[in-house]
C-alpha cells in the first residue's frame, strides 16, 4: 500500500485510539495501515461502521474516537452480554452470524451502511454468510472486511476442508472476469452458475492483505461495458504473442505443496 508522512499520520492516530480505548481489544500490528488504507475515507463523515465480534467493547471506543463522533457504529455479537455496551451510546444487535435469517433482518434495522468489519466468530461459514448477506443488502458504495482469515488454515477451525472463506474469496474473484465473456463469444467456458455471477455483480473489487479480504461494492446501475479503439487503425499489425518459447516452469505459490510446474502457451484447442 502506498505510504506517505499524512498516511503514517492516520496510521498512528488509530493506534493511539487503540491504546487509549478504555476497555480491552486484541489486533494484530500490521492491521492498523490496513483499516486506514479501508476506512480513512470516513473518518469525520456521518457514516454507518457495523464490526461483528464485540463483546470487549474495546474496538467500539476505538472506531468512534477514531471516526468521529458523527459515525454511527453498531455491534454485532452473538453473546447477549454484549447488549451492555448500549449503555454507552453504541447501537448492538444480538444474534447468529452464521445465520442467513439473521443478517436478513438486521439490515432491515441497519439499512445502508459504509462499511462492515468480520471480526467475529471466524468460521469459515460464519465468515462467507457474513460476506454474501453484507454484499446483498448493499445500498450505497460500502465496503465488507473479513478479518483473521489465518484461521482458514488453522487446525481449530479446519471442518471446513478445502471449503475455506479464502477459498471461496479466490473462486469469487473469477466472477470479476466472468461478467465479460459477452466480449469473447466462444472462448469461455459455459457459465452454469449465473446466478452467482449476478449476485456478485454490484462487487467491483476484491482486496487480498495478510490476514484480511475486502470486497468494494457499489450497487449503483453502471453503464455496461464495451470494447473502444481511441481511433480507426488503419490495418492491424502482426500478431508476436504465440512467437518465441512456448512454456515456462514456475514454482506454483502454493505454502503448503511445494510443485514445480510447466505453464505451456501457444494456441488453445
Amino acid at each position: 500500500m502506498a505510504r506517505n508522512r499524512d498516511f503514517d499520520k492516520v496510521v498512528e492516530d488509530i493506534k493511539n485510539c487503540f491504546a487509549n480505548s478504555p476497555e480491552p481489544s486484541i489486533k494484530i500490528t500490521h492491521y492498523f495501515a490496513i483499516y486506514a488504507e479501508l476506512f480513512s475515507h470516513l473518518r469525520g463523515t456521518e457514516c454507518t461502521f457495523v464490526e461483528t465480534g464485540v463483546l470487549n467493547g474495546g474496538s467500539l471506543f476505538m472506531w468512534r474516537e477514531w471516526l468521529g463522533p458523527r459515525a454511527r457504529i453498531i455491534g454485532v455479537d452473538m453473546n447477549p452480554a454484549a447488549a451492555k455496551w448500549r449503555e454507552d451510546g453504541f447501537e448492538i444487535l444480538i444474534g447468529d452470524q452464521g445465520d442467513p435469517a439473521f443478517w436478513e433482518q438486521a439490515f432491515t434495522q441497519i439499512g445502508a451502511f459504509d462499511a462492515l468489519l468480520d471480526d467475529g466468530g471466524h468460521q469459515s461459514f460464519q465468515q462467507i454468510v457474513t460476506a454474501k448477506s453484507a454484499i446483498r443488502a448493499a445500498k450505497k458504495p460500502c465496503v465488507v472486511v473479513i478479518e483473521d482469515t489465518c484461521t482458514s488454515f488453522m487446525k481449530e477451525f479446519s471442518r471446513h476442508r478445502d471449503r475455506s472463506f479464502l477459498n471461496y474469496a479466490k473462486s469469487a474473484t473469477d466472477l470479476l472476469v466472468a461478467n465479460a465473456n459477452e466480449f469473447f463469444p466462444g472462448e469461455y467456458p459455459h457459465i452454469d452458475n449465473p446466478g452467482v455471477v449476478e449476485e456478485f455483480q454490484q462487487v467491483y473489487s476484491i482486496q487480498f492483505y495478510s490476514g484480511m479480504v475486502a470486497f468494494q461494492i457499489d450497487p449503483a446501475p453502471v453503464e455496461r461495458p464495451v470494447i473502444v479503439w481511441n481511433k480507426e487503425a488503419d490495418k492491424f499489425q502482426s500478431d508476436f504473442r504465440y512467437e518465441g518459447v512456448e512454456s515456462a516452469e514456475v514454482v506454483w505459490p502454493d505454502p503448503f505443496t511445494r510443485q514445480v510446474v510447466t505453464v505451456r502457451g501457444g494456441r488453445g484447442n
